[in-house]
């Protein structure tokens, strides 16, 4: 087998741009890096290759016979002869390739050139490294043999030239990957704790942001003790003295992760210092550096010092936030100099926190409006197909961002459609890569789903790359998980304003929503959740799941035995009275301390999947009522969606409540209320300003295209129409 190295040649595509160019000062180093590579190998294979095919081909023979295989010798230098029983004779011959030279100088010139800061530890690494891979690639070796042992020729070549080429890649990766572990410090010998928690001890002068990691009252973990044969060697065989000084040195050679209080030049070279000593030991400081720190000569020397560790295994979710970061924010600065002089100072307005809210009191009934002529509610949006980018007018690039969570959704893309008309940069996240409101915003990034454990860590990664000071969410399912990291969100200078997880967990139990209304007198269908309860819901009956959106899984029966059989085969199930009437969806927006901001009902005229496609604004006492009543049982506060009919009579019946914007959003919009402006102003503790509506507003909805090419670029729509006003 050949291997042949592969040079690649920097030569720029036709038609791109080209980056500024860097200082020489950055590159030198890494020809200096590449050379010496280089020197290991030649030399290494020069006076190492022979000596490692030799012993490698009387090891084979030597183990097979500890084994009682008596038919292979390592009789010739560098050959292994197999005696097969039928008289054939197999003279196969260690080459460089079969040999595991090759893995042994690529992870000794590693050593050298990326993980030599470490010194003895680099060492300790290299050396488990090579003997695990001299120790996997003799078990292929040995396989080989055996196989043309038993088979014959073919199968000898077969094993090595295929199922051992494989063996040794996934050695020589192990290999490497092992030697990291072994290298890379771990966060005990960091200044911190197991849970990522610092230790050290500083003045109460210095507890101030940007000095260090500080771990949110709801974020404290148990700190566990592991046993280790280190600390039984230290604890039970070494002297007392010769532990106390070996421990000594090894607390001396730690980092000091303390840099707030040092100068901009020395702060930069300590972030150096960390990020070589190992993004994952030090991931909290370095998240912290990035989060807290306003100089810019400091925060190029972190992203320049994180790209430069892309072999870093990711060992903590924090290693990746960092990585985000890093990438963010050298595309946004291509054209630096990474040096150590550092004398720029740009300091950065602090963002407003916003206060928690002990105690919220339930919703008031909005004032009805004196009748006025209907004002002008601002930029409207217009019945054109959406702009597959931002208008021409951009907000600055370095300005705060909002970051839009479930930019796929109907309610995801109608905000982001909304605040990018109000002129702010707007960052559309989403699951789905290919979400359509990742077309509409300045910025797309994806995100886990929200039930992901990784969901708040890479949302605050994506806030650190993108400026993000601002969120909102538009997926219900995802509140909980926000709720609980808002300290997080809020320590990373990100504001929100999240409604109270109970109220939040009311909304989307269907059961439990049924009761809650029955208790505060609210107008709401007889509702049963198992069998036996059957007899209180008179029919017809709707049957849905206890937790569900978009109609999925709702079956409407009119018999009573079809509903005892849905009830019995799906304990997730609910079944209600079918209501007649009307239906009617209502958006409304509740302030943070329980004022009704807004009531804007609106006919479902037509619904596909559970969304309104066809639809009118309408004014009613009746359902402005029950609608404010049902926000007050649940005590929440923000944007919500509420659902009903409107009997012949007049009587309203509130049927579920979304504590999110609705799909139908933009109809409310349209009729002037600005919902989404208003909710905005209050993430960013801004008053919420009065907000009205105009009934009578009609919505259309139909089907519209976003269109980007291959690299992400935007596609012209070839059949934008002009919007068309009354």
């Amino acid at each position: 087998m050949a291997i042949a190295p592969v040079a690649a040649a920097g030569r720029h595509r036709a038609g791109r741009p080209r980056r500024p160019r860097r200082g020489s000062r950055r590159l030198l180093p890494v020809l200096l890096d590449l050379a010496l590579a280089a020197v290991i190998c030649a030399a290494g294979f020069r006076y190492g290759a022979g000596f490692l095919q030799v012993h490698e081909a009387r090891w084979v023979a030597t183990v097979l016979g500890w084994a009682g295989v008596d038919s292979v010798s390592g009789s010739l230098e560098r050959h292994v002869l197999v005696f097969r029983p039928d008289g054939e004779i197999i003279l196969a011959e260690v080459t460089e390739s079969c040999s595991a030279i090759l893995s042994v100088l690529g992870l000794t010139a590693l050593t050298a050139v990326v993980l030599r800061g470490r010194r003895q530890h680099a060492v300790a690494g290299l050396v488990v490294a090579v003997a695990a891979l001299l120790l996997l690639n003799h078990l292929r070796l040995v396989g080989s043999t055996l196989a043309g042992l038993v088979w014959g020729t073919p199968a000898l070549v077969l094993f090595h030239d295929w199922v051992g080429t494989v063996w040794n890649l996934a050695a020589t990766l192990g290999g490497f990957l092992l030697m990291v572990c072994i290298t890379l410090p771990t966060a005990e010998r960091a200044e911190q704790d197991v849970a990522g928690r610092h230790t050290a001890r500083r003045p109460d002068s210095w507890a101030r942001p940007g000095l260090g990691y500080r771990p949110g009252d709801d974020d404290v973990r148990p700190v566990t003790r592991r046993v280790n044969l280190t600390g039984l060697v230290y604890r039970y065989v070494l002297p007392t003295r010769v532990a106390r000084w070996i421990g000594a040195r090894r607390e001396a050679g730690r980092i000091d992760y303390r840099i707030g209080h040092l100068p901009s030049a020395e702060r930069a070279a300590r972030v150096r210092a960390l990020a070589s000593d190992g993004l994952g030991a030090h991931a909290a400081s370095l998240v912290a550096v990035a989060t807290y720190d306003d100089d810019p000569a400091v925060l190029d020397v972190l992203a320049v010092a994180i790209a430069a560790r892309q072999w870093e295994p990711v060992t903590h979710p924090r290693v990746a936030a960092l990585r985000l970061w890093a990438r963010g924010w050298l595309l946004r600065h291509p054209g630096r100099d990474v040096t150590t002089d550092v004398t720029a100072d740009v300091a950065e307005p602090p963002t407003e926190r916003l206060p928690r809210d002990a105690a919220r009191p339930s919703p008031r009934p909005p004032v009805p409006p004196a009748r006025v002529p209907p004002v002008d509610p601002g930029p409207p949006m217009t019945a054109s197909l959406p702009s597959p980018r931002p208008p021409a007018a951009l907000p600055p690039a370095d300005g705060p961002a909002v970051l839009v969570t479930g930019a796929g959704g109907p309610a995801g893309v109608a905000v982001v459609r909304r605040l990018v008309a109000l002129g702010h940069r707007v960052v559309a996240g989403d699951a789905d890569s290919a979400a359509a409101g990742g077309a509409l915003a300045h910025t797309a990034v994806t995100l886990p789903r929200g039930d992901h454990p990784r969901f708040v860590d890479a949302l605050l990664g994506a806030c650190a790359a993108f400026g993000v000071d601002a969120l909102v969410g538009t997926v219900a399912e995802e509140l909980p998980q926000l709720a609980a990291a808002a300290g997080r969100l809020s320590a990373a200078g990100v504001a929100t304003w999240l409604p109270d997880a109970a109220a939040v967990d009311l909304c989307c139990d269907k059961a439990a929503f049924a009761r809650a209304m029955a208790a505060a007198g609210v107008p709401h269908p007889a509702t049963a959740a198992s069998a036996g309860r059957l007899a209180g819901v008179p029919g017809p009956w709707v049957v849905k799941p206890v937790a569900g959106r978009g109609s999925r899984g709702v079956q409407l029966l009119d018999d009573r035995d079809a509903v005892l059989a849905a009830l019995r085969a799906d304990g997730g199930l609910i079944v209600q009275t079918r209501l007649a009437g009307r239906e009617f969806t209502a958006d409304a927006l509740v302030d943070r301390d329980g004022a009704v901001r807004v009531v804007v009902p609106r006919w479902r005229e037509e619904t596909r999947a559970g969304i309104s496609v066809k639809g009118r604004t309408f004014a009613s006492a009746a359902v402005t009522e029950v609608v404010t009543g049902a926000l007050a049982a649940v005590r929440l506060t923000g944007p919500a969606n509420v659902q009903g009919f409107v009997a012949d009579d007049g009587t309203a019946t509130v049927v579920e409540i979304n504590p999110r914007f609705s799909g139908g959003l933009p109809l409310t919009l349209a009729a002037g209320a600005d919902v989404v402006g208003a909710y905005l102003a209050g993430v960013r503790g801004e008053p919420l300003p009065d907000l009205d509506f105009r009934p009578g507003v009609v919505m259309s909805r139909y089907f519209a295209e976003t269109y980007r090419s291959e690299d992400g670029a935007p596609v012209e729509d070839p059949c934008a129409p002009v919007a068309v006003r009354a």
